[in-house]
């Protein structure tokens, strides 16, 4: 019995790793116009959009997210809440934390295993 179980948990974690898929995003960071609290003003987008993009990605996944700070004047950088950093501290973008400020004009790429949560939403730390 004890053979059987570990081959049926050793097929599972087989199936979860071949339909592990690399999710890309390509994300350039503006300012938009919203109206969060019903005023509208300048907030922080994504692609023009506001709220953010959702993620949707399966455990296993590996996300690769081309993020470009087109602020003009406002350093930012991406702060994935829902996604653990096992051994990727330095992609969870906490501005002056775990990763320089990404200035005005530059471009990054974030890229990390997916351990934990899916269909989450992320929040932008500036």
């Amino acid at each position: 019995m004890g053979k059987f179980n570990f081959l049926l948990f050793f097929a599972s974690w087989a199936a979860k790793l071949v339909a592990a898929k690399d999710v890309y995003l390509d994300w350039n960071v503006t300012w938009v116009n919203a109206s969060p609290d019903g005023y509208e003003r300048p907030v922080i987008g994504i692609n023009g959009q506001w709220p953010c993009p959702q993620i949707d990605v399966d455990v296993g996944d590996r996300l690769i997210v081309d993020v470009y700070n087109g602020l003009g004047n406002q350093s930012t950088g991406i702060h994935w809440h829902g996604f653990h950093q096992y051994a990727t501290g330095v992609m969870d973008g906490a501005s002056g934390v775990t990763q320089c400020p990404l200035s005005p004009g530059q471009h990054m790429q974030y890229h990390f295993d997916v351990s934990r949560s899916s269909k989450t939403k992320l929040q932008i730390s500036c």
